[in-house]
């Protein structure tokens, strides 16, 4: 009894430790919102509902000290509903749950074979109810099934990893779980048994019976007996893999084994088969188990589904993994501007190329210092008119031209090369000629802001020119007349 009130303390405790209520979003502060933002981002959901069946392979109550038994299968299977809580770590997810679910054990053993055994019967000799005969039987096919039903409520930690994209991953499951057995009888399906009773010569009495027990016979078909058994505490595990179906739900698959450090036979400590069966009643506890000790061990396979079902999770279908990568990837960078490392022509000349070594920068204040000017600089679309060197410049582009200069004054070691681009009309000399005077023009405009001359460097490249091509896809001759930026270290 006190064991069981632990394990009710135990199951009471896990309880109270889930009834905390998780702070809702709607009641949080501006600043646990913008703090929480990543956690939002990412779409991870904490909560875990299990939903799972099994079956597989148990060992048995039968003793081969008490008779010997050539054939035996014992199965088991299970259904359980849990639920878990798993806080999202570096690498993994870790967690703790709990759950109730049902468990049936069917022991089996099937029995050939000649017997004897001593027994006394006061039936048979009134002068001496003490007397002792040998009993004789042989057992043909006769099968003894043991049917076990019980409560599970397992307690564990559990540990859930994914991989890749997130879809797919591994799961590992480890702790206890309280057994309580609320059914357990004890049937004799089938088997053919021929009894011959002897009495002992020492009393003077011989006397010989031979009887043929079918158990297919209406007078023996379907009995049972049953009994009340003890409670257990398991150890468990479960591991195996999950496989996501949908944004909310997880497929299992994998196997368990669970082991009862405490034995389950009945509570009378007296064989399974207890009640009067007729003329094989002086045999049947030889059949029926007579063990004191039945530690329960379990193992199999066991599949079903865990759901997510938090509200960030959706109902929808995953998407593409690129598309969603992608997507993840937009969102983390949409307060930052467009950079291009590379010379791909999908992108528009206005927007500022970054060496690949400011890139790699490692310092924050730095980094951040370059992301503001090449900002700055993607907001200076300057054009300029046909074999024309002065730059179309408006308010707005003087502004940012101002805050460009800003930035480089006070970051000396950056540094912004202008390069100058013709359309195709003219000769390749005169492009030159105009390409590199409408860079110088522009320059100058920075060093009117207050740019050193050694942070403002100047290029340039007619139409003919292959950087052209990949600098500037424009097709119209009209965008083709312009100046872009590439910020580089000093």
């Amino acid at each position: 009894m006190k064991k069981q009130l632990l394990l009710i303390g135990l199951i009471f405790g896990m309880f109270t430790a889930f009834s905390q209520e998780v702070t809702n979003n709607d009641n949080a502060t501006n600043e646990a919102t913008v703090e929480n933002t990543d956690a939002v981002a990412d779409d991870y959901c904490p909560h875990r509902i299990l939903l799972r069946i099994g079956g597989g392979w148990s060992n048995d109550v039968y003793k081969k000290d008490v008779i010997d038994y050539q054939r035996k299968f014992s199965y088991t299977a299970m259904a359980e509903l849990g639920y878990a809580y798993l806080w999202k770590l570096e690498k993994v997810n870790l967690g703790i749950g709990i759950g109730a679910g049902i468990g049936h054990t069917r022991p089996l053993a099937v029995l050939d074979g000649s017997y004897m055994n001593p027994v006394m019967d006061p039936e048979y000799n009134s002068d001496n109810p003490e007397a002792i005969y040998d009993l004789y039987y042989k057992l043909e096919n006769f099968k003894e099934r043991q049917r076990i039903w019980a409560v599970e409520i397992p307690l564990t930690m559990q540990l859930e990893k994914k991989f890749g994209n997130g879809r797919n991953g591994i799961y590992f499951g480890f702790g206890v779980k309280g057994y309580f057995p609320f059914s357990a009888k004890v049937t004799f399906p089938d088997g053919f048994a021929d009894i011959k009773k002897i009495y002992d010569d020492d009393l003077n009495v011989n006397f010989n019976e031979d009887v043929e027990v079918h158990l297919t016979d209406p007078e023996y078909a379907g009995y049972s007996t049953k009994n009340k058994m003890r409670c257990s505490i398991n150890l468990l595990a479960d591991f195996g893999g999950i496989f996501g179906i949908s944004r909310s739900t997880d497929f299992y698959l994998g196997i368990y084994a669970s082991y009862g450090f405490l034995d389950i036979t009945p509570k009378e400590k007296k064989p399974h088969v207890t009640k009067d069966l007729g003329k094989i009643t002086n045999f049947n506890g030889f059949v029926a188990t007579t063990t004191e000790k039945w530690n329960l061990l379990q193992a199999g396979l066991k599949l079903g589904f865990h759901f997510l079902p938090c509200a960030t999770c959706g109902n929808g279908e995953y998407m593409n993994d690129l598309k969603r990568r992608y997507m993840d990837e937009m969102m983390k960078k949409k307060n930052e501007p467009i950079i291009v490392t590379n010379t791909v022509q999908e992108y528009y000349y206005i927007v500022p190329t970054v060496s690949q070594d400011l890139l790699e920068e490692s310092d924050p204040n730095k980094k951040k210092a370059i992301l503001d000017l090449a900002e700055s600089l993607s907001n200076i679309k300057i054009l300029f008119d046909l074999d024309k060197d002065i730059p179309k410049l408006d308010d707005n582009k003087k502004d940012h031209i101002k805050r460009a200069s800003d930035l480089l004054r006070e970051n000396p070691d950056l540094k912004v090369i202008v390069t100058g681009y013709t359309s195709p009309e003219g000769s390749r000399a005169h492009n030159q000629d105009l390409g590199h005077r409408r860079a110088v023009a522009v320059r100058q405009h920075f060093i009117g802001s207050g740019v050193p001359e050694d942070q403002i460097g100047v290029q340039n490249y007619t139409a003919e020119d292959p950087e052209h091509k990949q600098a500037i896809p424009e097709k119209e001759y009209s965008e083709q007349r312009a100046v872009i930026f590439k910020i580089e270290k000093k």
